[in-house]
């Protein structure tokens, strides 16, 4: 079937977080993208969603795997994100130090393979979101997460990417 161009009114502040579900959305089979943005009932006709589980130390081959498909700027996002274990970083910091033109807005779109990739392993996005009070988002990946992307940088060849 072929994709529908569809035009939504998102507000300015919340950009970020419907990227992210977006992500999740694109990425859940059967379109249950795991409920709506605002929370209610999954399902469907279509329901075929299967729950993300977080990433443990025994997904190593899987996160090894993710890492190899990640697209340079993606990839280097999860450089910047592993370097860092458990440190929140804005949207607009990364977006300056990884040079994407679009600013915080980037940076959520940049995500939006890896959450496909994510649910396809039926597992979490390694990169966890936080609001900001001023309305933005952080992004950082819990420590445990972190060592275990860095062991799937190194196993691609990419030891010392950050």
């Amino acid at each position: 079937m072929a994709d529908k161009q569809i035009t939504v009114a998102v507000p300015e502040e919340r950009v970020p977080e419907f990227y992210v579900w977006f992500a999740g959305f694109l990425a859940a089979e059967g379109g249950g993208g795991g409920g709506p943005p605002w929370g209610g009932r999954r399902g469907g006709p279509h329901h075929a969603f299967r729950e993300a589980a977080p990433w443990s130390a025994d997904d190593g081959e899987q996160a090894a795997w993710l890492y190899g498909k990640l697209a340079p700027p993606a990839r280097a996002l999860f450089d910047e994100l592993i370097d860092a274990p458990g440190e929140r970083r804005s949207g607009n910091e990364l977006a300056a130090r990884l040079g994407l033109e679009k600013g915080a807005h980037g940076v959520a779109g940049v995500l939006a393979w890896p959450g496909r990739y994510a649910r396809k392993l039926t597992r979490d996005l390694p990169i966890a979101t936080e609001g900001r009070a001023d309305g933005g988002t952080d992004y950082y990946m819990e420590p445990a997460v972190a060592e275990l992307f860095a062991a799937a940088r190194e196993q691609a060849g990419n030891p010392d990417a950050g």
